[in-house]
Formats: C-alpha cells, sequence, structure tokens
C-alpha cells in the first residue's frame, strides 16, 4: 500500500478500525521488508525479547513506522521508515512501568530529571519511553534495564537485522495502549480532514 491508499484507507475508516488493523495486527513491514518469513520473523523477533526481558510474548508488539512504512504521527506527514527511524517496541508490563517511574520520581526528588515535562506527560498517559543511552543518574533501577537490555543488543541486531536505536515503551496495561493510540489516529484523521 503506497502513502496515498494509506491516507484514503485511515480517512474511511473508523480509529478503531484503524487501530486494530494496523498497530495490532502481525503484519510488520520491517519484516515483510527484509525477509521471506516475515510471520515466522516477528514471532521470533517476540521471542527473542520475551526471553531476555522476562516479559509474556503477547504483551510485546511493534508500533510506529517500522511497522506500517509509515508514521501515523500528525506532525510527521506520513514519513516513511528510514534509516534515522526509531524502532518502536511496546512492552505492557505494570511492574516494570512503576519500577521505571518510582526510579523517576527519586531522582527528580533529588536533582534535575532531563526531559521531567516529557516524562510526565509520557506517564500520564500511562507508559514510559527508554532507550539504551538514556541517562541512569546512578539510580539502581534505570542502571539495571539498561545493563539488561545492552546485554542482547548486539545479538538483537546480529540475529533480525535490526540496526536502528530501539525505543522501549513501557505501558502499565493494553487499555493505555489503546487509548494513546486512540488519541494519535484521531488527531491525524482530523489534520487530514483540516487539509482537504
Amino acid at each position: 500500500m503506497d502513502k496515498q491508499e494509506l491516507v484514503e484507507h485511515i480517512k474511511s475508516k473508523k480509529e478503531l478500525d484503524i487501530y486494530y488493523d494496523y498497530l495490532l495486527g502481525q503484519e510488520v513491514w520491517y519484516f515483510q521488508n527484509n525477509g521471506p518469513d516475515f510471520s515466522s520473523d516477528y514471532d521470533q523477533f517476540k521471542k527473542f525479547i520475551s526471553r531476555n526481558l522476562g516479559i509474556p510474548f503477547n504483551n510485546i508488539s511493534i508500533v510506529g513506522s517500522a511497522k506500517t512504512r509509515y508514521s501515523f504521527s500528525p506532525s510527521k506527514n506520513f514519513s516513511e521508515f528510514h534509516e534515522e527511524s526509531d524502532f518502536d517496541l511496546i512492552i505492557v508490563s505494570r511492574r516494570l512501568f512503576y519500577d521505571i517511574w518510582e526510579a523517576y520520581r527519586k531522582i527528580s526528588n533529588n536533582q534535575f530529571l532531563h526531559g521531567y515535562e516529557y516524562k510526565c506527560g509520557n506517564v500520564f498517559n500511562g507508559f514510559v519511553s527508554l532507550k539504551d543511552d538514556d541517562r541512569t543518574y546512578g539510580n539502581e533501577t534505570l542502571e539495571k534495564w539498561q545493563k539488561l537490555i545492552l546485554s542482547f543488543k548486539a545479538e538483537l541486531q546480529l540475529k533480525f537485522n535490526i540496526q536502528h536505536e530501539i525505543n522501549y515503551r513501557i505501558y502499565s496495561d493494553w487499555e493505555s495502549v489503546e487509548a494513546y493510540h486512540l488519541k494519535g489516529i484521531t488527531k491525524l484523521k482530523n489534520t487530514l480532514d483540516e487539509t482537504n
């Protein structure tokens, strides 16, 4: 599906249908574009993440332009996945979400927390967002997390040919995943309606 077909599809569908069709399905553009057995590759990828993070298989999902080829962010005008794009990975874990949030709270009580407002906005939407090179501030929870994801980064890159930076979005629950993405899809549809 090219960009114009996608735009027409989004304009004609309801938000929840778009969420189900593009964000929760088993089809991942990145794997379709990098191998013939893309469904199995995606399963292998989820198993790899599940084993390494100790997160149930069904609580892992790829979203963003790696999933759909085009960004659904209203500010990115359906930009296509490219070399500098992040690989957005959803992890649903209430325990991990609250552990990271608590780490942020402890840090912000004693020192400046970089991106404080951005982090607060994410927590308000039910998730925290982490990359492997984020500052840890000497916090034990953040250091433990960073050490964990760095322990399998090289194998992940080699096994699945993923050279992009991975953005781990850790949600408290699936209701928050759905609410956040439906809000974004509604903004995207409104932007399309205003420009046409």
